[in-house]
């Protein structure tokens, strides 16, 4: 059964006042904690040693990594042996490749020449990793930026964590430091967004799928015939945001559709995402629309979430898909 809800106000909803507080903990407890993917014990005496300052830890990721389409205009030249070496980066990855190409203290910012390349998916996580690590509840979102053109709805992810004073969700964005909130003439604050200037992967679908926004506005901004495809745009853009941050609500955090086609690797293992529009049932519709209500609304459905990914494989991210290595396809 499809789920369907008001959109308004959702990315800084407080928990509702009608779950119980014992159920209210679970979820907190749950994104406590670190999946795989964002497990970074490795660096647990840095990571102590780190102050437990939202604003600090922004400040860092923002110093150890770059985003790969930014590096020129910050004045500086991809050096693709700078990215991190495996398939899918979990984040003891991205630190590994940080220390191996600057030494020093993961507290100091990194020269442009010495930052990992890499793309948002890697801010947001990251942000979230540390924040686990931390005892601050915190999930990387899948999703669309509004803030890039504005026309458009553009391919990214976004960290958003729980402020116990304020009682509610979060939502920031790593990736924007003040060279890009400058550039982007951006009117917000990126350690706390607005309303709609990010929104989920889930809420753009059920907006396609009523015919309030058109699919050929979703996608990214990139020459589609160099990744083999036609057009970067359109419902199946929109499909596999979804399934991506329905799987990283779950978390595993896997990466963007062009970073893994960039590694020559494909999606087909993962059917739902890898299939085409016209390779879907009835009845694949039917449960992204169920999985489009639930991650829109992810506290209110915590448990579906939680039960459904576990239960159905076509949710679930094959380990090919996640796997480090990155000739295992």
């Amino acid at each position: 059964m499809a789920i369907t809800c008001s959109l308004e106000n959702r990315p800084n909803e407080p928990m509702r006042k009608d779950i119980p507080m014992t159920d209210q903990s679970h979820i907190l407890q749950y994104y406590r904690q670190p999946g795989a993917i964002t497990r970074i014990d490795k660096y647990h005496s840095f990571l102590d040693w780190l102050a437990d300052d939202v604003r600090v830890i922004f400040q860092v990721v923002q110093g150890i990594l770059i985003h790969d389409s930014w590096i020129e205009q910050y004045g500086g030249k991809i050096d693709w042996s700078h990215s991190y070496d495996t398939q899918t980066a979990y984040m003891e990855d991205l630190l590994d490749k940080a220390l191996q190409l600057d030494p020093r203290s993961l507290a100091l910012p990194r020269s442009l020449e010495s930052r990992v390349v890499c793309c948002c998916r890697e801010f947001a996580t990251l942000l979230c990793a540390i924040l686990r690590h931390k005892g601050i509840p915190a999930r990387s979102r899948c999703g669309f930026g509004r803030y890039f053109s504005p026309d458009y709805y553009e391919d990214h992810w976004m960290c958003e964590y729980w402020d116990q004073g304020q009682g509610r969700w979060v939502q920031v964005d790593p990736q924007i430091d003040p060279f890009q909130q400058s550039t982007l003439q951006l009117d917000f604050s990126p350690l706390d967004m607005p309303a709609g200037r990010f929104t989920v992967a889930g809420e753009v679908w059920q907006k396609c799928r009523s015919g309030e926004v058109d699919p050929m506005r979703c996608g990214i901004p990139c020459d589609p015939k160099a990744f083999g495809l036609e057009s970067l745009y359109g419902l199946w853009f929109v499909r596999g945001q979804l399934l991506r941050d329905f799987a990283a609500l779950n978390k595993v955090e896997t990466v963007p559709l062009l970073v893994r086609l960039g590694k020559g690797l494909s999606w087909r293992a993962w059917r739902l995402v890898g299939a085409s529009d016209g390779e879907l049932s009835p009845e694949d519709y039917e449960l992204l629309d169920t999985i489009a209500g639930y991650s829109a609304w992810p506290d209110r459905h915590f448990e579906e979430i939680r039960s459904l990914y576990l239960s159905n494989p076509d949710l679930q991210v094959p380990e090919s898909i996640i796997c480090r290595d990155l000739y295992r396809r």
